[in-house]
């Protein structure tokens, strides 16, 4: 691996941008590039192996432009994918889970922990099962929303309406008296303004993103693959599909992220071109 290779990452959609910020600021001299699967979103209610079909194509395309390291920046697709990724490719590739439940532990204090998420990765147990391997006194509640993807997909991260989708999927996590609430995808830092109203103050809402920047931290300078060069190349953003892409998600997207400038690229790494 080439430490001037960028670091890449990919999400069903734009999620996974909520990582690549923190990405970015800890690592400015470094070039990233990300992939977004709209044209497959959301991956939430697909199978488990159908997923890992994604994910090992996608890491396969990032391997071929000497990506030396990947992020996986998306819940679903790291409970499919990563072993099976990990197993298949030589090279370093993370997901945001582990991340999460160290601080989610860390954070509880009446150990009582929510996790909300895709259905994907609600039924694949795999946030619930590292979490009681941490600590097998947690008491642990779980919730799908399936409808939040759309909605930060769609731009719509404040409306009336989005409150009201947040309070309906959330009212039995705040009956149960959770402490801590893990965003369990990466899409739902964008709606954690309406979460943290929905919730209130004393719940600590947790998302992995900052602890997946140092841990990419921790892999590239003891693997000797930290970028020392002066020359910058330009970050690069794709979609699979851009038909799918919500001009109103880039215009608030880019305020969230505090990007100067978000201009994606079609890459659809299953044409025959691609192959």
């Amino acid at each position: 691996m080439d430490r001037k290779g960028p670091i890449a990452l990919f999400d069903s959609g734009v999620g996974g941008l909520t990582i690549a910020k923190e990405v970015i600021s800890e690592f400015p001299q470094e070039q990233i590039v990300y992939f977004g699967d709209t044209a497959h979103l959301p991956y939430g209610p697909r199978s488990q192996e159908e997923v890992k079909g994604f994910v090992l194509k996608i890491i396969d395309y990032f391997v071929n432009i000497n990506a030396k390291m990947i992020i996986i920046a998306c819940n679903t697709a790291t409970a499919a994918g990563l072993e099976a990724a990990k197993n298949k490719f030589d090279i370093p590739i993370i997901g945001p889970i582990q991340p999460g439940v160290e601080e989610a532990v860390l954070a509880t204090n009446n150990r009582k922990v929510g996790i909300i998420a895709t259905e994907g990765t609600i039924n694949s147990g795999a946030y619930q099962n590292k979490l009681r391997k941490s600590d097998s006194k947690l008491e642990i509640f779980d919730q799908a929303c399936p409808e939040f993807i759309p909605l930060v997909e769609m731009g719509d991260l404040y409306s009336s309406r989005t409150k009201q989708v947040v309070e309906g999927y959330l009212s039995s996590l705040k009956e149960n008296d959770i402490d801590t609430l893990l965003l369990g995808c990466t899409h739902f830092p964008y709606l954690e303004r309406v979460i943290r109203e929905v919730m209130g103050e004393r719940v600590n809402l947790i998302y992995p993103g900052r602890g997946i920047a140092l841990k990419v931290r921790q892999i590239l300078e003891s693997n000797a693959l930290l970028n020392n060069s002066t020359e910058k190349k330009d970050n690069k953003f794709y979609v699979s599909d851009l038909d799918r892409l919500s001009k109103n998600f880039v215009k608030l997207g880019k305020e969230f992220l505090g990007f100067e400038e978000l201009e994606f690229q079609r890459l659809d790494l299953w044409s025959k071109n691609n192959l």
